[in-house]
């Protein structure tokens, strides 16, 4: 694998398993001592997935370059759907307590969890240890 596909598929699982953990986000989002790393946000969780992966045209340069399988895509489009459609309450990004009690974030991540389920089954032993990762946050601080 190249270089430049590992590291994108590397950044791709690490904001997968960002994204679907109710857990982490709670803990970093919540984070009062979180005052000078912004990566841990809901802002900065999205950017990572969307805008720093550059999947805003639904994986077409990826599946192209062949960095992510038809099967690997097609695992992963109703979860990236559910995402991309997302409004927080009063589209406000940034109230992460409203965001984390809002039922339709907690069913994208119920969704997102049984996605990286499915993906964990279609992935190597090593790029399951990216996406299956337990991530503390406060070591980042």
């Amino acid at each position: 694998m190249n270089d430049e596909k590992q590291l994108w598929r590397k950044r791709w699982l690490s904001a997968i398993c960002k994204l679907t953990s109710l857990e982490l986000q709670k803990a970093s989002w919540l984070d009062k001592a979180n005052t000078t790393n912004p990566h841990w946000s809901f802002v900065e969780f999205n950017c990572c997935y969307f805008d720093d992966l550059g999947i805003d045209n639904d994986y077409e340069y990826q599946l192209k370059q062949e960095w992510i399988t038809k099967n690997e895509l097609d695992t992963i489009q109703p979860w990236h759907e559910l995402l991309d459609r997302y409004t927080p309450p009063a589209n406000d990004h940034y109230d992460v307590k409203a965001i984390l009690f809002d039922k339709k974030w907690l069913s994208i991540i119920e969704e997102g969890v049984k996605v990286k389920n499915k993906l964990s089954k279609i992935i190597s032993k090593e790029e399951n240890e990216i996406l299956l990762e337990e991530i503390d946050h406060t070591q980042y601080l």
